[in-house]
């Protein structure tokens, strides 16, 4: 696994716009009630003791969520905070992670070719309902659309305030070539404000 981070403005700039190129962006839009980031395979796990949210924490609001496909492939997915390049970035750290952890370097492990960005309280929400209904409408989706995003609208997710009946407050997305454990950055301005956060599928490592 890569020690450092990349370009990704340069990689995600470079496709912005592309027509036919080996690259492209596919976007949409993701509700954060609380501002407490998750990002994690929403697919596997134990949904009984869900992923602790990142240090990391942004105002509750919609933001912008791109997804970098390269050769049909999702090889990055970008939470965008602020429309802004980053000057530094660093380890997306889960709350209660000590520096330099394993959980911190390597990030999260997918077992079922699914990655996601998510609140905190949605995904304790969605683990704490009976069934998997969701899950089984994210695989349908994905199914469809295995170079795209999907969601799970504010509606499937009872007492989640904050965001409209249909906007997403879950996206899920094809993680890469599937199964590995995969780390999330967080980008800062210069003046050290959140700009995004990158979850990144390692496909630049081949």
């Amino acid at each position: 696994m890569q020690e450092g981070p990349i370009d990704y403005d340069g990689r995600f700039a470079s496709a912005e716009g592309a027509d036919g190129g080996p690259s492209s962006i596919e976007r949409t839009w993701l509700s954060l009630p609380t501002g407490r980031i998750v990002a994690t395979d929403p697919l596997g796990g134990n949904h009984d003791d869900p992923p602790a949210p990142f240090v990391q924490v942004v105002p509750p609001g919609r933001y912008r969520v791109d997804l970098l496909v390269t050769d049909r492939r999702v090889a990055a997915a970008r939470l965008v905070v602020r429309d802004e390049p980053a000057a530094s970035w660093e380890s997306a750290s889960p709350e209660g992670i000590s520096d330099g952890s394993d959980a911190e370097v390597t990030g999260y492990d997918v077992n079922a070719g699914t990655g996601c960005f998510t609140d905190e309280q949605t995904f304790r929400q969605l683990s704490a309902e009976p069934g998997s209904d969701w899950q089984l409408t994210l695989l349908e989706d994905l199914a469809w659309l295995p170079d795209g995003p999907t969601g799970i609208p504010r509606r499937e997710v009872d007492g989640c305030s904050g965001a409209e009946g249909d906007e997403n407050v879950l996206v899920a997305f094809p993680s890469g070539e599937g199964d590995g454990t995969y780390r999330t950055w967080v980008g800062r301005t210069e003046h050290g404000e959140v700009t995004c956060f990158v979850t990144d599928f390692l496909l630049e490592d081949e």
